[in-house]
């Protein structure tokens, strides 16, 4: 502090200026020479790069602002993870679909690493389809700024064999990605159930009459390791019967954000009340689950 004091009466001494103080002299000569010599103005509201420089070993380092890319995100194929395993073992092989976007985001901006944050996320074995999942990737430390959109998408289906794309992607800025974050989406499933029962008239009015109610879902024994253990309560908005046989029954069901459609299904030992195998008194086997829509 006493040698920048003493260089600011030095200054003024030798210059006869009192404008400004070595420090701010300091910054605006150098930031007029990178102006000047990179043929650039500064932004000093949003700076995309900030130089940080020690005046009395002139060392100097550098940072990066980020680069955000939003969009949706579609999984044609069972069996991919959101985020990377957490302990690979058979079965559990090939990256995430975090992976394969974030990796192809960073390699076409030229970043050093990256973060991915998406809307929620879909069981392994299910599919996200219509739409698509609201995403972000946050690039670090970038040398460019622009992203072709169509590249990109074609960088990802590359990546991932066609089993993932990304529908609209953009460069974003922090608002909406904050809006990203904030979201708590509806979500609507179609799922095909087989059951151990015929079903009949009965079985469909039950089914129906899940339109509206609530659920008391304790956190389901599959993600415990990683969720607390804790009871939610979620509402399952509409239940709709699209087809069905003997036993066999598809359904279109929208529900509230961070349900578990899954245990609202089978129950999980009493730990999801009420659910459809515990109400009907039947074993019931999910064929196959897919997500249509992330409103």
């Amino acid at each position: 502090e006493e040698a920048l004091i003493s260089k600011d009466r030095k200054f003024i001494e030798e210059t006869g200026r009192n404008c400004r103080n070595f420090k701010k002299e300091f910054e605006y000569r150098l930031g007029s020479k990178i102006e000047s010599s990179m043929n650039m103005k500064a932004d000093f509201s949003e700076p995309e790069v900030v130089f940080t420089v020690d005046q009395r070993t002139m060392s100097y380092d550098f940072w990066v602002r980020p680069v955000f890319v939003t969009g949706r995100y579609l999984k044609k194929a069972r069996g991919i993870p959101q985020s990377p395993w957490i302990s690979p073992a058979p079965g559990r092989e090939g990256k995430s679909i975090s992976e394969f976007i974030g990796e192809s985001a960073t390699l076409l901006l030229g970043g050093r690493d990256y973060s991915f944050y998406a809307s929620g996320r879909e069981d392994v074995d299910a599919l996200m389809l219509g739409d698509g999942r609201p995403f972000y990737v946050k690039v670090f430390n970038p040398r460019r700024r622009v992203i072709d959109p169509d590249i990109f998408a074609k960088a990802v289906r590359d990546a991932s064999g066609g089993r993932v794309d990304v529908v609209n992607p953009k460069i974003a800025e922090g608002k909406e990605v904050d809006e990203i974050r904030k979201m708590r989406p509806s979500k609507v499933y179609e799922v095909k159930l087989t059951m151990d029962r015929k079903i009949d008239e009965d079985v469909l009015r039950k089914i129906i009459s899940y339109s509206g109610i609530y659920l008391s879902q304790r956190t389901p024994s599959r993600v415990l390791p990683i969720r607390k253990d804790m009871i939610r309560r979620r509402r399952i908005e509409k239940v709709e019967v699209l087809e069905n046989s003997e036993n066999s029954i598809t359904l279109l069901i929208e529900a509230e954000a961070g349900t578990y459609i899954k245990e609202f299904i089978t129950g999980d030992s009493g730990r999801t009340q009420p659910n459809i195998s515990g109400d009907l008194k039947v074993n019931v086997k999910i064929d196959y689950l897919n997500v249509l829509k992330v409103k």
